[in-house]
């Protein structure tokens, strides 16, 4: 090879290799700072329909794979049986009230009955003191006087029975009986209470979508006989899905909550979805498997745990790229700025900013993302739309 032709070779690798150096830069600067894994996937929180009470479809709104919002009418169940106890249970409540009624106009007869017996035993007790006068001054017989004892006697029972049957009627009522509402009594209560009951099970024979989502797995059809607890089809929320990130634990180390990542789908390449570290497990994916590893029996090999990251999307995905539960996704997560927590959860953070100040501004609080978590202090989960 002549001397010519092997300078302008070695020329063109100094120069490629000159040119190769600031992307080589770039690159390992990128994963100086990056931890990555295409150990990932779609997550989210389907929600499994069921029935609470036993029922025969008789209508059906929805198939596999239709967007319902929260709220619409899935399926509905043969609703006659329920109606009729709901009559049966009206026809009992209305027999209650009537039953107050009587009692109420019980009470009043044993008013009325001891006014009578009071005034009989006021007039047995004038012609009493008129016979024992009369008897003292010899004026009428001995049997005219114990007439008018007897009849005192007998007035004094009379009197004393009547306060009975006043307690009676009052005790059938309640001891404050005139204290309460008219049908504010236990049978009324009772009759009432089963009657709730019984509307309670009729609305359940229509079955309504808890959220918003696809429908997806539908096992049930017209006439199906299905019994409570049974799942009838699923929905998944497309706008709460969140990723599950498998990273190894050699790969965490510098890992925090809130630290920026970036998602990119197998099914959409090209396209990176913006999205935060939201919460580390706090055990591997082995310990809470169903059959976890007992590592102190027979020969150990140590293997390489890897521990699920939850990464939630900073806003919904757009509409003609949405994800889906179970596809796979390459996780990239920037750990240049460690000043996050580890044992932590943003979107808890971010329930709790919003209890401790209800006023607080929009623009003050951090973005809820799009899931659904257990709220702190026992608060309630806004509905997202």
């Amino acid at each position: 090879m002549k001397p010519v032709i092997r300078r302008i070779l070695l020329a063109v690798v100094i120069i490629i290799l000159l040119i190769a150096i600031i992307p080589a830069w770039h690159y390992y600067k990128y994963f100086a700072v990056h931890v990555s894994t295409d150990d990932a996937y779609v997550d989210g929180t389907v929600a499994l329909v069921s029935s609470r009470i036993p029922g025969t479809v008789t209508r059906l709104f929805v198939e596999d794979n239709w967007k319902v919002k929260g709220g619409d009418l899935l399926l509905e169940l043969d609703p006659r049986d329920y109606q009729e106890r709901v009559f049966e249970a009206q026809a009992q409540l209305e027999r209650a009230e009537q039953s107050v009624d009587q009692l109420y106009a019980q009470l009043d007869a044993a008013e009325a009955g001891l006014n009578l017996a009071g005034s009989q035993l006021r007039q047995a007790q004038i012609d009493y003191d008129r016979a024992a006068k009369l008897a003292r001054e010899g004026v009428v017989s001995k049997e005219y006087y114990d007439q008018a004892t007897t009849g005192l006697r007998v007035a004094i029972a009379d009197r004393a029975l009547a306060e009975h049957q006043l307690e009676q009627a009052r005790a059938a009522l309640g001891a404050d009986a005139v204290d309460h509402a008219r049908y504010a009594r236990p049978i009324v209560q009772q009759a009432q209470a089963a009657l709730d009951m019984a509307k309670l099970d009729l609305s359940y024979t229509e079955i309504r979508a808890p959220l918003s989502g696809i429908v997806t797995r539908k096992s049930v059809h017209v006439g199906t006989r299905v019994q409570p607890g049974e799942p009838l089809l699923a929905i998944v929320p497309i706008d709460r899905l969140y990723i599950t990130a498998n990273y190894k634990e050699t790969q965490l180390t510098d890992v925090r909550v809130g630290q920026p990542a970036e998602v990119t789908a197998d099914i959409y390449p090209g396209y990176t979805y913006k999205a935060h570290v939201d919460s580390i497990s706090a055990g591997t994916g082995a310990a809470f498997a169903l059959l976890p590893p007992e590592n102190a029996t027979g020969n150990w090999v140590k293997v390489v745990q890897r521990v699920p990251v939850k990464i939630v999307l900073d806003e919904p995905p757009p509409p003609d790229k949405p994800l889906r539960v179970g596809l796979s996704v390459d996780v990239s997560i920037d750990i240049s700025n460690t000043n996050g927590p580890l044992l932590s959860s943003t979107i808890q953070q971010a329930y709790e900013q919003k209890a401790a100040n209800p006023n607080l501004a929009p623009e003050k609080l951090q973005s809820l993302p799009q899931t659904t978590v257990p709220a702190p202090q026992g608060q309630p989960l806004p509905q997202q739309p």
